[in-house]
């Protein structure tokens, strides 16, 4: 299912991801949304993961085209996939905006961070 930066978007993105890590574990889960508007309008999920890893979801489009995509947080900031990771391993990741790209997201984070998801 397709995710659109709007209200209903943004509920189906958390609902997507409290669901995804319900399943797979039911370990401890906090998030908060953050909406940045500016030249792109840009809605954000963060996330406090098992109270020990942040991660951001992004949904948002560009020129006309949404994509979304994850940010796992060191330190003070947030890195994509191809900064935490190998080039390699983050072309495994997907920028599609649908609830199923969400959870392949979320999985191959969950992969990266040594943690075993259901199928």
């Amino acid at each position: 299912m397709m995710i659109k930066n709007d209200i209903d978007g943004r509920d189906l993105l958390r609902k997507t991801i409290t669901l995804f890590y319900e399943v797979n574990g039911g370990r401890p889960l906090y998030c908060f949304r953050v909406d940045k508007k500016g030249e792109l309008d840009w809605h954000e999920e963060h996330c406090l993961l098992d109270r020990k890893h942040i991660f951001s979801y992004s949904i948002g489009s560009d020129r006309g085209i949404a994509i979304g995509g994850i940010a796992l947080a060191i330190g003070p900031h947030y890195f994509t996939p191809a900064i935490f990771w190998d080039y390699e391993n983050s072309t495994r990741f997907s920028i599609e905006s649908s609830t199923e790209a969400v959870e392949k997201n979320l999985r191959l984070l969950d992969e990266f961070l040594g943690y075993r998801a259901k199928a």
